[in-house]
Parts: structure tokens; C-alpha cells; sequence
């Protein structure tokens, strides 16, 4: 179960850590800091509570694929 952990922490970094970096090559800094200080904050509440790491945790929708399709059909 560690590496499942370790795992969505590396993810949710390495996504963070791209975003600000598409926000500050667009100049969008006040996005970026936001951007940053809510990852800070993932961070320091998913080490106080490491017992119920499920609360610290983004979860994609299980429907996502059928939310997608719906998206795209309404463009269309």
C-alpha cells in the first residue's frame, strides 16, 4: 500500500510541478504562487493526517469517461 501512496504524491508533484511552470511561461505568476501554495498546503495536511490519507487525496471521477463524452457532444 506504501507504493500506491508514494505513487499519487509523485504524480500530484510532477502535475504541480508542470502547471507552474505552463502559469509562469505564460506569465500568469499570481496563478503559479497559487498554484504552488495550494500543492504547499496538500502537503503539510497530508503529513499531519497520515493515518486517513484518503482525505488528502484528488480522486478523478470513476464516470469520467462518460462525463468526457457528454462534454464533447454538447461542443459539437
Amino acid at each position: 500500500m506504501e507504493n500506491f501512496h508514494r505513487r499519487r504524491i509523485d504524480i500530484a508533484t510532477c502535475w504541480a510541478s508542470n502547471r507552474i511552470t505552463v502559469m509562469d511561461s505564460l506569465e500568469k505568476y499570481e496563478d503559479s504562487y497559487a498554484i504552488a501554495e495550494e500543492f504547499r498546503e496538500w502537503i503539510v495536511n497530508m503529513g499531519q493526517e497520515s493515518s486517513n490519507f484518503s482525505n488528502c487525496v484528488l480522486n478523478f471521477p470513476k464516470n469520467l469517461n462518460k462525463l468526457l463524452d457528454k462534454k464533447i457532444r454538447e461542443e459539437n
